[in-house]
């Protein structure tokens, strides 16, 4: 009982949390402070009123647009406070507390999977990876990870270099295809998810992002030679390695046992 009380309280939680994601995708690419100005419809400046702040009601409530101008508000907003309320359901259901260490690893997860989230979303609408988030996150991801202790501390640490060693070989290897953003990303991937996580998340990124690639090239949507960003598919190998690593893994490793 008491675990579908938290469940159904950190997915709550998700969607606030997803409101705000909203506001830092949408005012950090841009420059803009994150306090100031309060929340407002962006084609006719209204302050919104607080029953139109209420996380993914208000958004159906009002059918995706202003009650003053009635202009349509992305649908990007709603997509990701369902997204973060799914990826917080997600993280009560993985990691459920039962004392201090573990009410610490819930919220560093969760943490995680809300800084993923708005890498993706900064990515995908304006190719950014942000140094306001993305530092930030791998200071937090080092504190989690001093918070592991020994071993734990050296496979976080670990994991996160290699991350980062990747990308920048790939860099080097060849100029221009990815940036130094997606190599900060691949690092705190990395940091969060350690070793061997971090090599199942990458994984993931190149074969999900290969997949895609090869999706919107076969109907004729990208050219050869055009890129597409890296940044989701690492956020979303880390995602998953994160929630569900250590079966995935624990399946590869069957699996191998049973081909050999």
């Amino acid at each position: 009982m008491a675990a579908g009380f938290l469940a159904i309280g950190w997915t709550l939680l998700g969607a606030v949390v997803g409101s705000f994601l909203n506001v830092v995708a949408d005012r950090l690419p841009a420059g803009g402070s994150l306090l100031s100005p309060p929340s407002h419809c962006e084609t006719c400046g209204r302050r919104l009123r607080a029953l139109e702040l209420v996380p993914v009601l208000s958004y159906l409530a009002l059918r995706g647009h202003c009650s003053t101008c009635g202009a349509t508000v992305s649908v990007r907003l709603l997509a990701v406070e369902l997204g973060s309320s799914l990826l917080f359901a997600l993280a009560a259901w993985r990691v459920t507390p039962a004392d201090l260490g573990s009410w610490a690893a819930l919220l560093l997860t969760s943490v995680y999977l809300a800084v993923l989230l708005v890498v993706t979303v900064t990515d995908l609408e304006h190719g950014l990876i942000l140094d306001k988030v993305i530092l930030p996150a791998v200071v937090l991801g080092v504190i989690g990870s001093l918070l592991a202790g020994w071993p734990g501390l050296g496979r976080h640490l670990g994991g996160g270099v290699l991350g980062a060693a990747v990308i920048a070989l790939i860099i080097w290897i060849v100029p221009g295809g990815m940036g130094w953003g997606d190599a900060k990303l691949a690092g705190f991937v990395g940091l969060v998810t350690g070793l061997p996580g971090v090599l199942f998340a990458l994984f993931v990124a190149f074969i999900s992002g290969g997949v895609v690639a090869g999706s919107l090239m076969a109907t004729g949507r990208r050219k050869r030679g055009e890129t597409i960003p890296l940044g989701p598919f690492l956020a979303f190998g880390g995602a998953t390695a994160l929630l569900f690593g250590a079966e995935l893994l624990n399946a590869f490793y069957a699996l191998a046992a049973l081909l050999s």
